[in-house]
């Protein structure tokens, strides 16, 4: 009968202390923020073709057809920019010269005639009215092009 009550005994403490660390421990959070990647093409890569298809994955964030309009939390739409650095200043314009960005809400855009070199492709998740998100969101991907 001793030994089952000293088997029985940290049995018992450990259930009711274990329960008090499990109510201690901090929720996981994850981020609220819109969150853009570059799937392709693959940051370093070389390609041989002058189409640079730029595919992206977004999460927590919703792309609207809603260009131009009053801006609403968690929406927006994506702009691709080729061989420039995207404007990143809260409130201000993520436009850069025109020929050097592409605004949608789709997650890709392809690059037409892109000509042989090495290239930087930046994708950048904004505002419906093209200002950047805060914090920004913006990812890019140095490719070179090699033409037969």
């Amino acid at each position: 009968m001793l030994k089952t009550a000293l088997k029985v005994i940290p049995l018992v403490i450990l259930g009711l202390i274990l329960p008090a660390f499990v109510s201690c421990r901090p929720e996981p959070v994850s981020p609220q923020e819109g969150r853009i990647l570059i799937l392709e093409p693959a940051a370093d890569s070389r390609v041989s073709s002058p189409n640079i298809s730029v595919r992206t994955y977004v999460e927590f964030f919703s792309l609207v057809d809603k260009i131009g309009q009053a801006n609403l939390p968690g929406e927006g739409h994506i702009i691709y920019y080729m061989d420039v650095t995207p404007p990143l200043k809260k409130g201000e314009s993520a436009l850069t010269t025109e020929g050097t960005y592409f605004i949608t809400k789709d997650k890709s855009h392809t690059w037409e005639n892109v000509p042989a070199g090495a290239h930087t492709f930046w994708v950048q998740l904004v505002n419906n009215d093209n200002t950047p998100l805060e914090p920004a969101s913006a990812v890019r991907s140095p490719v070179t092009v090699k033409l037969k």
